[in-house]
């Protein structure tokens, strides 16, 4: 059912949602991982390698959870939720919507305009282009920065998920757990 029309969230939605949260946050623990020079030098190629790849794949997931949720909407917030939440819940899911396109495109851009390929998974490859600077340097710098705004942002939308569930104890999380009409 439509997200749209049944107050809660469609079943579509509730998997993007879900399986979106698990491959993103793997893979901000494995860029972290990189990051931070957590691995060797012989274990860290075939993980960048694989990283690429995913990330490349969630560029195209993340084109289609935007233009689905474009589509379907977002519900209303149930009944009895302060303007002041409501703004800061489209707040948050702005900056999630923003950070998964953001956290992808900026890692295909860093490795395509700095001259290197992205391997899909041994299946094919995309090629780099000629070296371009500027971009891949302001891609570098995207990709740098974007994970710390996205683990923020997990980390809101998680609490407040929380606080409508325990403290609240309204149907906010509950319609994205179940297709039963929110309360």
């Amino acid at each position: 059912m439509s997200d749209k029309t049944n107050g809660t969230f469609g079943g579509i939605s509730r998997l993007n949602h879900w399986l979106g949260a698990l491959l993103y946050l793997g893979m901000l623990a494995v860029g972290f991982t990189l990051a931070f020079d957590l691995l060797t030098r012989e274990q860290a190629g075939p993980l960048r390698d694989l990283h690429k790849a995913t990330g490349t794949v969630l560029l195209v997931f993340a084109f289609w959870r935007i233009v689905w949720r474009f589509r379907e909407g977002f519900p209303a917030p149930v009944a009895g939720v302060p303007a002041w939440q409501a703004a800061a819940s489209r707040a948050v899911h702005w900056g999630l919507i923003l950070c998964i396109l953001a956290m992808p495109l900026s890692g295909v851009l860093m490795s395509l305009f700095g001259g290197r390929a992205i391997d899909i998974y041994g299946l094919f490859s995309i090629p780099g282009f000629s070296k371009v600077e500027s971009i891949q340097q302001f891609a570098r710098s995207l990709h740098g920065l974007v994970p710390y705004a996205f683990v923020a942002l997990i980390l809101a939308h998680t609490l407040g998920a929380l606080k409508h569930a325990l403290l609240d104890k309204d149907a906010t999380l509950a319609r994205m757990i179940s297709s039963k009409q929110a309360a």
